[in-house]
């Protein structure tokens, strides 16, 4: 095993053993944080950028072992940084929550990043995995994050088209996390299901505050299609 691997074999280790630091639960306790989540491709950066131009709201920019997709990749939604970079703020219980994602990359949401979003004035709003929800409603257990869902695994697939090229086995990966994050959140009572038809729409009714308890269990028989739709790819 090699220097690179040896690190990623530790980073993934503590990773696994990360539990939110004292700092971290009094800053989400004295400023609760608006959560949204949702499978890849389904819309939750373009709905945090309305969120920004239209409301009080600012994303808690999250950082990520993972490489930019591209050069232009918007560096206003991820902090990159490398295996070695996120070892150290791991090891100084400096990250609020931290996960591995798609098997192979790591993520996580900052103290630092989180104070910087209070400090200006705004709101923060988290864009996180499932795992990181469940781990944030162990210590704050009177959220209701919102989960997006695509309208249909058609609309789905032209979404993740969109993200720009990305190897097979990567996309496999994806859709992998995806089918694992869904089956989850039907497990989840704490969510707030919302079909993302129309982006606009949706931050208006996240803005809100919105929650329509009717269109809960049509929109969990969606996500149950889903979950169908991936069981035989």
């Amino acid at each position: 095993m090699n220097g690179e691997q040896a690190r990623r074999g530790e980073l993934l280790e503590k990773v696994r053993e990360y539990k939110m630091p004292q700092a971290a639960q009094d800053i989400l306790a004295a400023n609760p944080p608006l959560i949204i989540a949702g499978i890849t491709a389904s819309g939750k950066n373009s709905v945090v950028r309305i969120l920004a131009e239209t409301s009080e709201f600012r994303h808690v920019i999250t950082h990520t072992t993972r490489p930019p997709r591209d050069e232009a990749e918007d560096t206003h939604e991820f902090h990159f940084v490398s295996d070695e970079q996120m070892l150290a703020l791991v090891d100084s219980q400096a990250m609020i929550e931290v996960k591995q994602v798609h098997r192979d990359n790591v993520y996580g949401t900052s103290i630092k990043a989180y104070k910087e979003v209070i400090d200006s004035g705004h709101k923060p709003v988290l864009i996180i995995d499932i795992q990181g929800v469940e781990d944030i409603n162990r210590y704050i257990t009177n959220l209701r994050p919102y989960f997006l869902i695509p309208p249909s695994f058609e609309d789905w697939m032209r979404m993740l088209d969109k993200r720009g090229h990305m190897s097979h086995s990567e996309r496999l990966r994806r859709m992998h996390s995806a089918r694992d994050e869904l089956e989850r959140v039907l497990r989840n009572e704490h969510f707030s299901l919302i079909i993302n038809r129309d982006i606009s729409q949706t931050a208006k009714m996240i803005a809100s505050g919105g929650h329509d308890q009717a269109a809960q269990h049509k929109n969990r028989e969606t996500v149950q299609l889903l979950i169908e739709r991936l069981k035989t790819l």
